[in-house]
């Protein structure tokens, strides 16, 4: 499979595609149902208001979604050569990773962030071969708050903003000052427009109650879940361990690219805290940084066999936990 996956020809997004269609055609036999807004979520609010009746209507356009994404960020990562060769590999982990369990298979408020998170890390990316990217770390905060509406804990990835900075170690106040009036200016807009219905009490509210405390993650899941749960966290140890493995092998323009990345992986970790009811759907963001990490790794195995047949088992275990975890447990 990784030689297959190892050139980016149009035959492989095919193949990517069909095993898409047939893991949640799988999942159309007991359509989830859209996750409930959790918090100040305006968009994803509306969203839920228009689609949550129609399962089927929801999985498609949540399908549609995650297939656009995984061919996006497999073209970002090859165009700033985050992964060695010119692979589709990444496209295919990133469909696996957040198609991990059978909850996932629609529209949440996961897999619309992972679209944001993907948009960022492209304007990121493309930021250290610019003097002065203020436009570019506009949009970057523009988008953390935008993607705040669909899913409140993303606001925190301005946090993770503030970090990129540092590790470009760019200091110049207006690229800061940039990066905060492009958070504030979607906030602007809907401010005046709850301030017009006489609805802003309630919108701090939703804001204030929802951050005033830390809800840590209590452990509700099933054993199979559990186990897909197993699966990623191990991707995730062999993805972090290659790239500290061969970052001293990398040039300095893609150890930084890296190392943002890392943070990137590091803040979904730590935003999980605040995931409240949706912390089951919360590790889907890890896709996005994991995709390229484990995409890494498997093409720098000089005899990837053993590590294959790992592989093998997450997809055997996604099309098995789909077709039978919804019938034998209750979510």
């Amino acid at each position: 499979m990784v030689r297959y996956f190892r050139s980016g020809f149009p035959g492989q997004f095919v193949t990517i595609g069909v095993m898409g269609l047939l893991l949640w055609g799988l999942g159309a036999i007991h359509p989830p149902l859209m996750p409930a807004p959790e918090g100040a979520v305006p968009l994803y609010g509306l969203l839920y208001d228009w689609l949550s009746g129609f399962p089927y209507l929801a999985m498609v356009i949540g399908f549609i979604l995650v297939i656009f994404q995984a061919v996006w960020l497999n073209f970002i990562v090859v165009k700033h050569d985050m992964v060695p060769h010119n692979t589709s590999l990444a496209a295919l982990l990133f469909l696996l990773f957040l198609s991990l369990l059978p909850s996932y298979l629609t529209l949440t408020p996961v897999n619309i962030t992972t679209f944001f998170l993907i948009f960022i890390l492209q304007v990121l990316l493309a930021a250290y071969n610019q003097s002065e990217p203020i436009e570019l770390v506009y949009t970057a905060g523009f988008f953390v708050a935008l993607s705040s509406f669909f899913y409140l804990p993303s606001l925190l990835f301005y946090g993770f903003l503030l970090v990129f900075f540092l590790i470009y170690r760019s200091l110049k106040w207006r690229e800061w000052v940039s990066s905060l009036i492009g958070l504030a200016t979607p906030f602007l807009y809907l401010v005046v427009l709850y301030f017009l219905t006489d609805r802003l009490h309630g919108l701090m509210s939703l804001y204030s109650n929802y951050f005033d405390q830390i809800y840590p993650v209590i452990p509700d899941v099933a054993w199979n879940d559990w186990f897909m749960f197993c699966l990623l966290g191990l991707f995730l140890l062999l993805g972090v361990w290659d790239l500290f493995r061969h970052i001293g092998e990398k040039t300095v323009e893609l150890t930084k690219k890296s190392i943002v990345l890392l943070w990137m992986l590091f803040w979904i970790l730590l935003t999980i805290l605040y995931a409240n009811s949706i912390y089951l759907y919360h590790p889907g963001l890890l896709s996005v940084p994991l995709a390229v990490f484990v995409t890494s790794f498997y093409m720098n195995l000089r005899k990837p066999f053993w590590f294959e047949l790992l592989l093998w088992l997450l997809i055997l275990a996604l099309f098995v936990n789909t077709s039978l975890g919804p019938i034998l447990f209750l979510r």
